[in-house]
């Protein structure tokens, strides 16, 4: 239990560090993995997507199956490059949905799209 509270700590502070990386532009994808049950899988997702041209962060979470991806808006990228990208990897997903990050709010999706 002692080594939790450091250990959350350190996490959310790459996370926090991590964020500060985009562009004031920056785009933002996420959507739900419906068939995403490994964290080998996750992996691979992330690894795939930070080789990507324009991807600035990528986050594919198991436990809740999310995915948030943030991206140059200069890069070129759209929607149908990333539904392309996920059918190469074998993901199955729903509830896609786009913004400007730091504009558009990133949402706490649910497998059921709400």
């Amino acid at each position: 239990m002692n080594i939790l509270y450091p250990t959350l700590l350190l996490l959310f502070s790459l996370f926090i560090m991590d964020f500060s990386a985009q562009t004031p532009d920056s785009k933002f994808v996420q959507f739900m993995m419906t068939n995403v049950d490994s964290r080998e899988k996750v992996l691979e997702i992330d690894q795939f997507m930070r080789n990507q041209q324009g991807i600035e962060i990528s986050r594919a979470d198991i436990v809740s199956k999310k995915y948030l991806c943030i991206y140059d808006p200069t890069s070129g990228l759209d929607r149908v490059a990333f539904e392309t990208w996920m059918e190469e990897l074998g993901v199955e997903i729903k509830c896609f949905r786009e913004g400007k990050f730091g504009t558009d709010k990133v949402i706490d999706q649910k497998l059921d799209c709400e």
